[in-house]
């Protein structure tokens, strides 16, 4: 008598597993489960995070609009929770991610420059790093270079419109002090972002000669248990 095959699929014990699982399928495959449960909880940090920062700026008594982020946030929160209610996964990773990418650009516009927004677009960097874990190592290139080249623009856009005033006084420019932050900023992505992809590479690349190697045994094997299984001739 054949025996039903049972998911995998545990049902969710607390509310961070509810979220974290939201949107899986009974149908899904462990690297599908894993990119969604990623995504999530990717998600679910940063819309924390944005919380814990306007919640700052309200007790320190900072002037500082929280409308900007206010929107982010509910456009974050608002297509996680449209994705739960009908899930198509493709469309929502593509478009929260590049929430992710562009947001921390339109923050940074609005308040001013790098120094000025506290370098908040160092957020957009969750973008190439949450393509590489929920899409592919190889697309997320794409989403880098546009990271990159956001950057760089933001940069040359400073350069030229800085305010010179600001830290003369310590005897540095700032249009000079903007652009070695912009450049310290890609520079440390770059590497972090170099490391994590040769990293997840090399890891797929071993999975591909492991399985290779695996499959020539198994013929090997079943060779050899012919030939032992084979008529023998004697003379």
């Amino acid at each position: 008598m054949d025996i039903p095959e049972t998911s995998t699929l545990t049902p969710p014990s607390g509310f961070a597993d509810k979220f974290r699982t939201a949107g899986l399928d009974i149908g899904d495959d462990e690297e599908l489960r894993l990119n969604k449960s990623l995504l999530m909880l990717a998600t679910g940090l940063v819309c924390v995070a944005m919380m814990v920062w306007m919640a700052l700026y309200t007790l320190l008594g900072l002037h500082f609009n929280i409308d900007m982020p206010l929107l982010f946030l509910l456009l974050l929160a608002g297509n996680m929770f449209f994705h739960m209610w009908k899930p198509r996964f493709d469309f929502f990773r593509v478009t929260q991610l590049g929430l992710f990418l562009f947001l921390p650009f339109v923050a940074q516009w609005s308040t001013g420059n790098l120094i000025t927004s506290s370098g908040v677009i160092l957020w957009g960097l969750l973008a190439p790093i949450g393509v590489i874990l929920c899409i592919g190592a190889r697309e997320s290139l794409g989403w880098f270079i546009a990271w990159v080249l956001l950057t760089a623009l933001s940069g040359g856009i400073d350069y030229y419109l800085a305010d010179t005033s600001t830290l003369q006084q310590l005897g540095v420019l700032a249009p000079t002090s903007l652009l070695f932050f912009t450049l310290n900023f890609i520079s440390v992505a770059a590497i972090s972002y170099g490391l994590l992809l040769f990293s997840i590479e090399q890891k797929r690349r071993a999975l591909e000669r492991l399985e290779k190697s695996r499959l020539q045994l198994q013929v090997t094997n079943e060779a050899a248990k012919s030939l032992m299984q084979g008529p023998f001739i004697f003379i």
